[in-house]
């Protein structure tokens, strides 16, 4: 009767590892995932109008990068009990939602072995066309800069003091960069860079007009 035991508690596990899930199942990891995306979105960008009227400008960054780190750890916490139970969370189980599931991967920056077990999942998720391409250069690009590494693809930007956009511990190959990037679904460094400042401009208009810079420096 042990043995019984045993072997179903066995097969019970075995069927929970191989990720299948039910129509039921599906709609509560959606329902999580939207959930989880919505909170990630809130933090991605700059710190909320009401912190910079309580702390003022200089203090509310360090306030909005605690609250920043902590939703992001409470989000890795999330995205693990998924995988835990589910597998990677792919197109072949939950459609175009595959990038909801990534991107608090993409965040977990407090978690890098998490993100390195996770880029190996990716990479088989991709042989079987289950995930995008782009997802995991930029993941790849992630990992490395967490671990104060050159980049392959350039895609985890900072900018200089003219507002362009400059990959972050810099690049591994830059003459093969473009090339890496069209293979996984990226523009052009130029192009990407291009935007990624017109973007900082725009977020930061105010503090570039004061330094005499009053339009984007773009890379020609």
């Amino acid at each position: 009767m042990k043995i019984y035991s045993i072997v179903l508690l066995s097969l019970l596990t075995v069927g929970c590892v191989s990720g299948k899930i039910t129509e039921a199942d599906k709609k509560s990891i959606l329902a999580e995932l939207e959930n989880i995306y919505t909170i990630d979105q809130k933090y991605a960008g700059l710190p909320f109008p009401e912190l910079k009227e309580k702390y003022g400008e200089q203090k509310m960054w360090d306030v909005f990068l605690k609250m920043r780190d902590s939703v992001n750890l409470e989000n890795r916490n999330r995205i693990k009990n998924l995988y835990s139970k589910y597998g990677y969370l792919g197109k072949d189980k939950i459609g175009d939602k595959e990038t909801q599931f990534w991107i608090s991967i993409q965040h977990a920056d407090n978690d890098v072995p998490f993100q390195q077990e996770m880029l190996k999942a990716l990479k088989k998720e991709i042989r079987k066309k289950n995930a995008d391409r782009a997802h995991y250069a930029m993941l790849e690009d992630r990992i490395a800069v967490n671990q104060k590494r050159k980049q392959r693809f350039g895609s985890q930007v900072t900018y200089n003091k003219s507002g362009q956009a400059i990959p972050q511990y810099g690049l591994v190959d830059s003459t093969k960069v473009d090339k890496w990037r069209a293979a996984y679904n990226l523009p052009s460094l130029k192009k990407y860079y291009n935007d990624m400042t017109i973007m900082h401009f725009e977020m930061n208009k105010d503090r570039l007009n004061k330094a005499g810079i009053t339009e984007p420096v773009l890379y020609q």
